[in-house]
Order: structure tokens, then C-alpha cells, then sequence
């Protein structure tokens, strides 16, 4: 190990050092490249100088007053101090125009100033006529609508502005003037709660991750904008061909007026939600938010072209949107292959209220020319070359896997978990029936049960012989009479189950019980009362066995869900809305399996069962796919069939019931020896429950315990 870290530090080494007398040479070489390229342009410069002076000695006497008028149209005098090296006697200072300079100004400006130029100019006199949503190219004499380029459209520009201002003013609508971004220029307008301008800046880098930086103007009072603004943004969007891809947000920072504020990303149901941690109320004023965050999976690949897609405004603002842009960044040497703006409500899309600019070949600019009222969005389509976005790594690949399909990926291993486990655990059970049976007290008619998978007579039998043994009752027969004589109150030996059987028998202070039709009520409450007893012992005794299996399974089912929730970014509301939808969907099954006493019962539980289960499956549709609930219902199924298959006498009861029927073949083989004094007392009960009473007679060493017979009549009358 020590030796590959050694290794691993030197080829680090190595390759730094191989990289810096790289960058060492490169660096060498653009200097000389610089140098090379200063003394061709002082060349080329020089040559040129001697072209014009040989040209003004050719020019003749009218050339050169024309010459002259020229240059002098575009003279500027300026008063210079004499220290200036350019001052003096007769100094002149030859400078631009203010419309040469401002169209020099306007060539040297971005893109994003450009647009955000010509939204301004568009704010201010909105009666202008619009140039439909088209493309733009530097070399196209339309691209001069881009923006006025000279002084005296600036200047009349103002004036319209001027003009507005004052009629606002006029007007009983009160006016606030706000400094607009990116260069803070300050523009009148209505003191309405609206969104004054929002931007975006948009890279689509080449591995298909896509950066946001968007900048929003609020003006707020209080009455819609109460705190810090909430962005709402899909979880999913649709394709052409109608296939759901969805989308992964990754917020990097959000500011308000310059200042960091602390936001988190939440899932609701279709949404994300790029809300503030904590509530701050808002006072009244104009706040500029900043958003910067990644978006990755939201370039839609087809076969011969990709594609981008982005709402910028959203339909989620309850504000007027006075002006909306963005500016998209393509991949180095990207050219498109068409784009598309469309303005409006979902279904009625407008492409005559934007416009499309491009700087270069891989930047376009994309305004709305007209105000975003409630409900309208401005949507964005690029068409991008195949390959353009196709340096994704594998590990993106697989995150992109799983962030799609995640959810369907997960309940599927869970599934098989489950699933393999109960079928190995199942194929155990059944090749080792004869496993020890042990922890659990099997009295006389559990013993029964267990035997012969019943609860009947005779389990009341040996419930009545268990309290002979014990001392409780004693059993007599007068005549055709037989009596159940109580013998004490003390109980304490007994469980509540039979203790309540006592009490049926012998109510109040009665310690005799005639077994005759007149006391048949009395024995039917205490047979009911045994008969519960045992199926409840049953139960436990299966969900004992069944507890390991369960907590697995149930596990299982809750990493699984975990895993899902996970995907999301509100985990703790994601897995509280799986968790209670799994109830949901475990109660639809219940109802399903459940046997009903009565037919039309049955039929309402099954169609109340369809019902809830397709409202439960529509609401898990909001974060997880149709397959994952399929899925989900496949394994709380497998839970419930495998713990059916657990309970039944083959199944987990398999060493139990082998265990009783041991013991009935021993007693049926050891008459001998157990059918003698205390012994006998002792497994009389279980000698009952277990069909062995023909093997067992009276004789002189069990005669005064011996009741089997009178047990036999008692249970004739019953």
C-alpha cells in the first residue's frame, strides 16, 4: 500500500511537472507569437502611412478641400493645458463625433445589453411597432432594430420617455422610479406589486448540465409579495413524442439587493419549489433577487438533432411581468439549427409579441416585447446538432438513470428481496417440519388444536379435566347426574382466559353445577370463552414464529420506500406521503382478502377496495411511476400471502404440530407406564385432546383420579 501511494505521489509529480514546463513552453512560444505579430502590424502600419502620403501628393487642389471638409466635419476643439503634451500654439485635438462614438459604444456592448437595451426602449414607448419573433444576424440590415444606434433616435427616445413620465404623473396612478439592472438605469413606473424585469442568463455546457443565473426585479407592498419570493418550477416535462423526462435542480446561491439569503429546493407533489428556509416578512420597496442554480436532464435528445426547452417566466407568477429575456450561451463552435419564442397561455401561443437576437454564433438573445400578464409564460425552443451535448461521463449517465427511474429501480430490488427470501425461507420450513418447537405453553386444548386442527367438545373436555388436575373443580357423577363441584377461589394458577371460563361456570357464590339443560348456558359461555382463548393463542403463537420474517419484510419495504423519498428533495414529506399511502394500499388489501360473513358485504368491501386503491394510485402518481405503486402493491401482497402460507400447519406451526403428534404416539405407547397414579393425573388432559382415552382404563392405581369416563358422558349432554 505504502509503495502505490509512493507510486501514485511520483506520477502526480511527474505529470505537474510535465504540465508546467508545458504551460512554461507554451507561454515562450505565445510570447514570441506576440512579438512576431507587433512587428507585422508596425509593418503593415507603416506601409499604409506611406500609401496615404503618396496619395495626398497625387491629390489634386479639389480632393484635397474635399479631403479637408471631411475631416473637419468631424473636428473637435478642445481647450488643452499647456503642460499637455499635445498643448500649445495652434494644438489640435482631432476626436469622434458623439454619434461616432455612440455607435461605437453600442458596437462594443454584449448581447445582454443589446437586449436589455431594446426592452427599455420598447417600455417606454409601447406603441411602437414590434419586428415579428424572427432570426437576427450581425449581417442583416434589420439587426439596426436591435436597438437605436444613433444620438438623435436617443434623444427622441427621451423625449417619449420625458413625455410618458409627465403624463403618469398626471395620472392618479402613483409612480415610483427604480434602477433597473444590468447598468442601473432608473425608469419611472406604476408603484403596482409587479415584476418591473427578470432575466436569465442561461450556459448549455457540453455535458448537458445547464446553468442558471436570473435576475429578478420585485416591487412589493405587501399585498401578494408578503415574504421573500418563492420560485415554482416542473418536476417533469414532456417531450415530443409525449415521453416524461425529469428534471434535476441544483441550487447554488440566491441574493437579495447583493446581500446572501438562505433557500432550500422542495418537491410537491408535480413541482420544485426554490423557497426561502426561513419566513421573512417584506416591507414595502423594490427588491432585486439573483438566482444561480443548475438544471440537469432538460435537453431532450431525439435521433438526428437535441433539443432545449425552457419556460422562462413559468405560468406560476401571480405579478405582471413588464419584461422578460434571457440570453442562451450555446457549446463552443455550436451553430443552431432553429429556434423558436412563443409568448402566452397554454394554448394560445403568440410569436409575434418576441424577438430573437444572435451576437454569435453560439449566443442568442431572446425578448419579450409585450408585458406577461397572470398566467402567461415565455417559452424557448433550440434546436442543437447531434453530439453537442454529448460529452456525458458514465457516472452522470448512471445518475441520470437513477434520478429517472430511481423509484422503479428500487422497489424492484426491494421486491426481489423480499420475494427471494420467503421463497428460501419457505423451502427450509418445508425440509425441517421436525425443528425443535419450543417457548410456547401448550396446554390441553392448544394441544388439540395443533393435533387435529380443531376446537371442539373435547377441547372443553380437557379444558375441564386441566382443572381437575390443577385442584379447581372436581368432577363427580350422582346417579345420571354429573357435577362440577369448585373446590376454591384462588385462581392464581390460572390465565384470564380461563379464569373468565370459571367465572361462566360458577357465577356469584355458586360452587355446584348441575350439567343439565338448565346449565347448558352457563357451559356455552365457558366452551365460547375457551374456543377465543385458543384461536388467540394460535394467533400469537404464528405472529411469534412470523416476527422475523415480518421485521425483514417490513424493513425492506421501508428502505426501499426510504430510497424513493430520497430521489426527492423533501424527504421527510416524501417518505410521510409513502408511508401513508402503503396504509392506504395495506387496507385496500385487507378488504380484498378479508371473508366476509355476508355477500353483500363482500361485494361493497371489494368495490370500496377498487375505489381507494385507484384514488391512492392517482396520488402516488404525483412522485413515483405507475410501475413503482404496481410494485409496491406486489410487495405488501408477498407480506400478506407469505404470512398466510407461515400460518397455516404446514407452514411455521410444522414443528409444533409434529410436536403433538409425538406426544400423542407416546402416550398411545407408554399405556403402562403413564396410565399409573400421578402420571396419569398429570396427561389425563392431553390424553383427552389427543384421541388416546380408548388406550387408558380404571384400575386400582388411577381409579381415584380417573376421570375420562365421566368426562365422556359430560360430553354427550353438551
Amino acid at each position: 500500500m505504502r509503495k502505490l501511494f509512493l507510486a501514485i505521489c511520483f506520477i502526480l509529480g511527474l505529470g505537474i511537472s510535465i504540465a508546467h514546463a508545458a504551460s512554461q513552453s507554451v507561454s515562450n512560444i505565445a510570447e514570441a507569437q506576440n512579438q512576431n505579430n507587433k512587428k507585422e502590424n508596425s509593418l503593415e502600419v507603416a506601409q499604409k502611412l506611406m500609401q496615404e502620403r503618396q496619395q495626398y501628393r497625387n491629390m489634386s487642389p479639389e480632393q484635397m478641400q474635399e479631403y479637408l471638409k471631411k475631416r473637419l466635419y468631424h473636428v473637435v476643439i478642445n481647450e488643452l493645458d499647456d503642460s499637455d503634451g499635445l498643448g500649445g500654439d495652434g494644438a489640435v485635438n482631432i476626436q469622434k463625433s458623439a454619434i461616432e462614438q455612440e455607435m461605437e459604444a453600442q458596437s462594443k456592448k454584449s448581447i445582454f445589453e443589446k437586449i436589455y437595451d431594446q426592452a427599455m426602449n420598447n417600455l417606454i414607448d409601447i406603441t411602437a411597432p414590434k419586428p415579428a419573433a424572427k432570426m437576427y444576424t450581425d449581417g442583416d440590415t434589420n439587426s439596426q432594430n436591435m436597438r437605436p444606434q444613433a444620438a438623435i433616435e436617443q434623444e427622441q427616445a427621451k423625449q417619449r420617455y420625458l413625455a410618458q413620465k409627465q403624463a403618469w404623473q398626471n395620472s392618479n396612478v402613483n409612480m415610483i422610479e427604480v434602477a433597473l439592472p444590468p447598468f442601473n438605469h432608473r425608469t419611472l413606473m406604476p408603484a403596482k406589486e409587479h415584476i418591473p424585469y427578470l432575466f436569465s442568463r442561461i450556459e448549455l455546457l457540453p455535458d448537458g448540465l445547464v446553468k442558471f443565473t436570473d435576475t429578478i426585479v420585485v416591487v412589493a407592498n405587501g399585498q401578494k409579495v408578503k415574504d421573500n419570493v418563492t420560485r415554482i418550477f416542473p418536476k417533469f416535462i414532456v417531450d415530443r413524442e409525449g415521453q416524461r423526462q425529469k428534471v434535476e435542480f441544483n441550487l447554488l446561491n440566491v441574493s437579495v439587493n447583493g446581500n446572501p439569503v438562505e433557500y432550500k429546493l422542495s418537491d410537491r407533489n408535480n413541482y420544485i419549489f426554490m423557497e426561502p428556509s426561513q419566513k421573512r416578512q417584506l416591507a414595502p420597496g423594490v427588491y432585486e433577487y439573483q438566482f444561480d442554480y443548475t438544471i440537469d436532464n432538460q435537453i431532450f435528445s431525439y435521433d438526428e438533432f437535441d433539443e432545449f426547452y425552457w419556460n422562462l417566466t413559468g405560468s406560476m407568477w401571480n405579478l405582471v411581468i413588464t419584461r422578460a429575456g434571457a440570453a442562451v450561451i450555446l457549446p463552443p463552435n455550436t451553430k443552431t439549427l432553429g429556434q423558436t419564442a412563443i409568448s402566452g397561455y397554454n394554448g394560445y401561443w403568440r410569436d409575434d409579441t418576441t424577438l430573437i437576437t444572435q451576437e454569435q454564433d453560439n449566443v442568442l438573445g431572446f425578448v419579450s416585447q409585450t408585458p406577461l400578464f397572470n398566467g402567461q409564460a415565455l417559452n424557448m425552443i433550440i434546436s442543437l446538432p447531434k453530439g453537442a451535448v454529448s460529452n456525458i461521463s458514465w457516472s452522470k449517465r448512471f445518475l441520470r438513470l437513477i434520478n429517472a427511474y430511481g423509484d422503479v429501480i428500487f422497489s424492484t430490488l426491494g421486491f426481489l428481496a423480499i420475494l427471494l427470501s420467503y421463497l428460501v425461507s419457505w423451502k427450509y420450513i418445508r425440509n425441517n417440519k421436525k425443528a425443535s418447537a419450543k417457548g410456547v405453553a401448550k396446554d390441553a386444548p392448544l394441544l388439540r388444536f395443533l393435533n387435529k386442527g380443531v376446537i371442539d367438545k373435547k377441547s372443553f373436555g380437557a379444558f375441564l379435566l386441566d382443572l381437575y388436575r390443577k385442584n379447581i373443580i372436581d368432577i363427580e357423577e350422582n346417579d345420571d347426574n354429573i357435577l362440577l363441584v369448585k373446590k376454591t377461589d384462588n385462581l392464581a394458577s390460572l390465565s384470564q382466559s380461563e379464569k373468565k371460563a370459571v367465572n361462566a361456570l360458577f357465577s356469584g357464590q355458586e360452587a355446584i353445577l348441575n350439567v343439565n339443560s338448565f346449565s347448558m348456558l352457563k357451559i356455552t359461555r365457558a366452551f365460547d370463552i375457551i374456543k377465543k382463548a385458543v384461536s388467540q393463542k394460535i394467533k400469537f403463537l404464528n405472529f411469534k414464529l412470523n416476527i422475523g420474517y415480518l421485521i425483514f419484510s417490513i424493513g425492506m419495504l421501508l428502505i426501499t420506500e426510504a430510497f424513493i423519498a430520497l430521489l426527492n428533495y423533501n424527504f421527510t414529506y416524501n417518505f410521510i406521503f409513502l408511508l401513508l399511502t402503503t396504509v392506504s394500499l395495506c387496507f385496500c388489501l385487507w378488504l380484498c382478502k378479508h371473508r366476509f360473513d355476508k355477500k353483500w358485504k363482500k361485494t361493497a368491501a371489494r368495490c370500496s377496495a377498487g375505489v381507494l386503491f385507484a384514488l391512492t394510485a392517482f396520488i402516488m402518481l404525483a412522485i413515483v411511476n405507475l410501475t413503482t405503486i404496481l410494485l409496491l402493491c406486489a410487495i405488501l401482497w408477498t407480506i400478506w400471502e407469505f404470512s398466510s402460507l407461515y400460518a397455516q400447519r404446514d407452514g411455521l406451526l410444522a414443528a409444533y404440530v409434529n410436536e403433538a403428534q409425538t406426544l400423542s404416539s407416546l402416550l398411545q405407547n407408554k399405556v403402562d407406564a403413564i396410565g399409573l397414579g400421578k402420571d396419569f393425573l398429570k396427561n389425563q388432559p392431553a390424553i383427552l385432546a389427543l384421541d388416546c382415552e380408548s388406550f387408558y382404563t380404571v384400575c386400582e392405581q388411577n381409579k381415584n383420579v380417573y376421570k375420562l369416563d365421566i368426562i365422556t358422558k359430560l360430553l354427550e349432554k353438551i
